[in-house]
């Protein structure tokens, strides 16, 4: 029943949040839970290991992708449903790769929303725009470059990257160049336009 559905919500934006409690509620679902960045996320699903998290794709410091793979690891029974603004293909598939069993589109209608929560919950899956056939696109980033990767692009410098990954400068550093490489990359800049282009990882946009 819709009632026993206990859910997670991970997105930085607290109104959104707050929005999508109320609806949750409304509807009879548990909201088990809620984190505003990606680690955040990682560790409440750890904790309370719920039926469904709803994950952001853009969120600080481990973006919605690489936070899916963890949880994934962490609460195999929990499904995820990423609700995102975004509609590109890219970021469906690497959705899908990564493990989510539904993509919503955050314009869509409340109900969409709720629908795609009791489907998942009970086992299906539900993909709003369709899951295009993951490219291989000839990359293989260990975990740690993903996360490297996504605080480059959250325009952190190598110094900060090193304290919040508790890392080693000179291994940062390591990560840095081995990216640099693989995406074919020069700059800090052309990172950030490689990560985006393949779906890796986006900015968060501002609020």
């Amino acid at each position: 029943m819709m009632n026993r559905i206990r859910v997670v919500l991970g997105d930085d934006h607290a109104l959104v949040r707050e929005g999508i409690r109320a609806l949750l509620v409304s509807s009879g679902i548990e909201v088990a839970g809620e984190a505003g960045d990606g680690r955040a996320l990682v560790r409440l699903v750890r904790k309370v290991h719920p039926d469904v998290a709803l994950v952001d794709v853009a969120m600080p410091i481990l973006n919605g992708i690489e936070a899916i793979r963890r949880m994934r690891r962490v609460s195999p029974d929990t499904r995820v449903i990423v609700l995102s603004m975004y509609a590109d293909e890219g970021y469906i598939s690497q959705a899908a790769r990564a493990g989510a069993s539904g993509y919503v589109l955050k314009d869509e209608a409340p109900e969409r929303l709720v629908a795609a929560i009791a489907a998942v919950a009970a086992g299906g899956i539900h993909f709003s725009s369709g899951v295009p056939e993951p490219e291989d696109e000839g990359l293989s980033l260990t975990e740690r470059e993903r996360e490297v990767l996504q605080l480059i692009v959250e325009g952190k410098r190598n110094a900060e990257i090193a304290q919040i990954m508790s890392r080693s400068l000179h291994t940062v550093r390591n990560h840095r160049a081995r990216l640099m490489r693989k995406l074919g990359a020069h700059t800090a800049a052309e990172l950030v336009e490689a990560a985006d282009r393949l779906g890796i990882a986006r900015l968060a946009p501002k609020s």
